[in-house]
Order: C-alpha cells, then structure tokens, then sequence
C-alpha cells in the first residue's frame, strides 16, 4: 500500500467513522466535532513529523556537500522520506570512503592522491595557481634523537603552522614523510606570493614545543605557477620540486621561484 494513503487517509477515514458513529450515538455536533478534530489533529501531527525530518535531511545533506561526515539518517520510514534518507546515507558514506583515500591519516591534510585530484580539476577549469613545494629542514635529527613518535607530534604541528597560512579555499597536503605541497588557487601576483612564502618561514623557524621538548626547524620552497611554470600537472610539481632542491643546495630555509 501506498505510504502516503497509510499516514493520511486511513487515519482520516478512521477518524471519520469514528465522527459519523458518535453523529448516531450522541448527537451531529459532538460526531462532527471528533471528525474534524481528528482530521486535523492526524494531519497536523504527520506534517509536523514530516517537515522536522525533512529538516534534519537538508541539513544532513548539507553536510555531506561541505565535506563533514554525520551520523546517518534514521531509515526506519518506507516512504519518499525515506528512501531519500537512506540515498544520503549512501552518499555520505561514498564521501567518507572517498575522503579517507584521499586523506593524510597522520595530519588529516590532503595526500598525494588527494591534492592531484584537486590539481587536476583546477587545471581542467584553466584555474591560475602558485604551488609551493616544501621540505621540511633539520628534521631527520628529530626523528633519530627523539623518535618517531615525537616526529610524528612534530609533523602535526607543521601541519597545523601550514593551514593557518592558508585561505579557505587553498589546499595544503603531506606527501610522505616530511615532504609537504600548498596550492594557492588563483593566486598569480608575485608580491602577493612572496608574501606567502615568508609567512610560511617565518612560522615554521618558530620553535616548536612538543612534551616541553624544544624543536627548531626550517623549510625550502619551490615556487611554481601555473600555467605558466607546466602545462600539466605533473610538469608543474616537478619544477616546484626541483626548485625545492635548488633552494637546499644553496643553503636551505629559503624559497625561490622556477621562473
């Protein structure tokens, strides 16, 4: 049967008989009375129900388009609400599947995998983008007097230092070990990159205190903007990257652009 005629109409008609009982029991006012109240008390308490779920749908689906992963949807209805519900669940856990490939279990940052595929829809948009390149300095003594433990601590903080030299739509991604990649959408002036790049410095030689250890660090950049810089992808990561080893060559905790 029809989930719409076992909400609506079957209580209605139930409430109706009921009405037109007590029309012969007890008289036309109290019968029409109990009818049309219990007509309107069922429709008003299942469109109530239903604006309140349909609520808790939108916002649902609104976190899943902004990346956040929420609880599921109940999925106890068999109606369109429900078959709804359930296709968002669906979605939703499609998304999480999707965001733990294409994210950095150590950082929660984007990985390889995940900053191509944003690098890849940029380019097929014909999107201007600076790429920064980084590889982090003096770390492997971080590793090899306090652990890897600690080098993961540290590595978190790092990330941290990165987003918060970031705008909201700009991506920053680990690429293994302590190498990392910050993609600047749309950002193409020289001055303003330059800016960005001594932010990202200067807040990477601050000391990092992790476990009331003291760590100092650096960071060499390769500076790459597309399109100009690589007509593909890869073309633009492998000069940022040989610029990176450029900049370490010549003394490290620097940066410098391809062209």
């Amino acid at each position: 049967m029809n989930p719409f005629i076992q909400r609506y109409l079957i209580p209605v008609a139930a409430a109706l008989v009921v009405g037109a009982a007590l029309m012969f029991a007890v008289g036309p006012l109290v019968g029409w009375l109990v009818a049309a109240v219990g007509t309107l008390g069922i429709i008003f308490s299942n469109a109530s129900s239903d604006a309140k779920f349909i609520n808790q749908i939108r916002i649902t689906a609104e976190k899943v388009e902004s990346g956040v992963l929420p609880d599921p949807l109940p999925t106890t209805r068999t109606d369109e609400l429900g078959t709804l519900a359930a296709a968002i669940n669906r979605l939703g856990r499609h998304d999480k599947a999707t965001q733990q490939a294409n994210t950095d279990p150590l950082t929660g940052l984007a990985n390889r995998r995940g900053i191509l595929q944003k690098l890849d829809n940029a380019f097929k948009r014909n999107q201007p983008l600076a790429l920064f390149y980084l590889d982090l300095d003096k770390f492997k003594p971080v590793n090899d007097q306090y652990g890897h433990e600690m080098g993961d601590a540290v590595l978190k903080k790092v990330a941290e230092l990165f987003l918060a030299c970031v705008r909201d739509n700009d991506t920053v991604a680990r690429l293994g070990g302590d190498e990392f990649l910050i993609a600047f959408y749309g950002l193409t002036d020289k001055a303003l990159i330059e800016e960005r790049a001594k932010k990202v410095l200067e807040l990477i030689n601050e000391p990092i205190w992790v476990n009331d250890v003291r760590i100092k660090l650096g960071a060499s950049i390769g500076i790459t903007v597309a399109p100009q810089d690589g007509a593909t992808v890869e073309a633009l990561m492998h000069a940022a990257d040989e610029t990176m080893y450029a900049v370490k060559k010549a003394g490290r905790n620097a940066y410098k652009f391809y062209s």
